[in-house]
């Protein structure tokens, strides 16, 4: 098993956070949460990311945060 490469985006420093199951686009949170406003004002709906599709978790590993190493070299 490996780190999944996929796993939230953020980079702090040098040091990638990747393996830790969030979602890369919404970092966990299920919805774009800066635009939650103004989408549920035009709307009334509330806004669900569509990269997770809400739950939060990044759709590569399934929020384990681990991957099959092969998943990693033939992803390359």
């Amino acid at each position: 098993m490996a780190r999944c490469p996929d796993c939230d985006a953020i980079r702090i420093f040098s040091d990638p956070p990747e393996g830790n199951g969030m979602c890369s686009v919404c970092h966990g949170i299920g919805s774009y949460e800066f635009l939650d406003p103004i989408i549920e004002s035009l709307s009334g709906e509330q806004p669900v990311c569509e990269q997770c599709y809400g739950s939060g978790q990044c759709q590569t590993c399934r929020g384990s945060g681990v991957v099959e190493e092969y998943e990693i070299i033939s992803a390359a």
